[in-house]
C-alpha cells in the first residue's frame, strides 16, 4: 500500500529532527511512529516499560520457587 501524507514546516521539521536522532529516514521514521502507534503492545514491551527494582539472583530463585 502506498500512503501519501503533507504536514505543515513545523511538524516537518520535528519530523526531521526526531528522525535525526535516531538515525533514520523520514519515511522510516513515520513508519515506525505508525506501527508503534497501530500495534497492540505485547507484555514484554509492557514489562520493560515498568520501572524494575534490582535483586539478587538468589532471591529470585526464591520468588520463583514460591511461585511453583
Amino acid at each position: 500500500m502506498r500512503l501519501q501524507i503533507t504536514v505543515d514546516d513545523v511538524l516537518g521539521h520535528e519530523l526531521q529532527a526526531r528522525a535525526h536522532d535516531l538515525g533514520l529516514s523520514v519515511s522510516s521514521y513515520v513508519r515506525y511512529m505508525l506501527k508503534k502507534s497501530t500495534t497492540k503492545p505485547n507484555m514484554v514491551d509492557i514489562a520493560m516499560a515498568e520501572p524494575s527494582e534490582k535483586i539478587s539472583l538468589e532471591d529470585f530463585k526464591k520468588q520463583i520457587q514460591e511461585l511453583m
